[in-house]
């Protein structure tokens, strides 16, 4: 009888250790997720993700926040559209935005609100969305360390997800030790 409620115990410490872990996987896992989706899914449907430079609109929450943008055509620019445009002093993935003030295709240029035209070459398509929290951490790991960090994220949730299914297996061999 001692032997049968010192396991009954301990079948029950397994299950308040196999809960907790379960629950620090899942948040690891997702953690791992939202770092990694803002900046990856969004080009599977045709956006592609900046970080924000100077805003003369006054929409896009602070610099640094990530923009979507969606490459349309010339002609498909329309009065009040927020656009982005190459920063002058960026490598590439840094962004201005700008209120479209009229567009004529032929002319080879757009003209912004703030009284300058601009060639459709410099211009990177028009804002969609912003993600200013979300979106600019994760573009934080996708620098080296942020990188290493993701993966040991995503490998530490599923490693205690691993560890937790090993916890399942000895509470029910300890079950059935208790039934037979």
């Amino acid at each position: 009888m001692s032997k049968n409620i010192n396991n009954n115990q301990t079948v029950d410490e397994k299950k308040g250790k196999r809960t907790g872990l379960t629950i620090l996987g899942y948040v690891l896992v997702i953690v791992a997720l939202l770092i990694v989706l803002p900046v990856v899914l969004p080009p599977i449907f045709g956006y592609h993700t900046y970080l924000s430079g100077t805003d003369h609109t006054g929409n896009i929450s602070k610099n640094g926040s990530v923009v979507y943008l969606k490459t349309i055509d010339e002609a498909s620019y329309k009065d009040g559209n927020i656009v982005a445009i190459e920063s002058a002093d960026s490598s590439g993935r840094r962004v201005d935005s700008y209120y479209v003030d009229s567009n004529d295709s032929s002319a080879k240029e757009i003209a912004l609100r703030d009284g300058n035209g601009v060639s459709y070459k410099v211009v990177k398509g028009q804002v969609i969305a912003k993600t200013p929290f979300i979106g600019y951490l994760s573009q934080l790991c996708f620098s080296a360390v942020g990188i290493i960090v993701t993966v040991v994220i995503f490998a530490a949730g599923v490693a205690i997800m691993m560890y937790v299914n090993k916890i399942s297996k000895e509470i029910n061999t300890m079950v059935e030790q208790q039934t037979a």
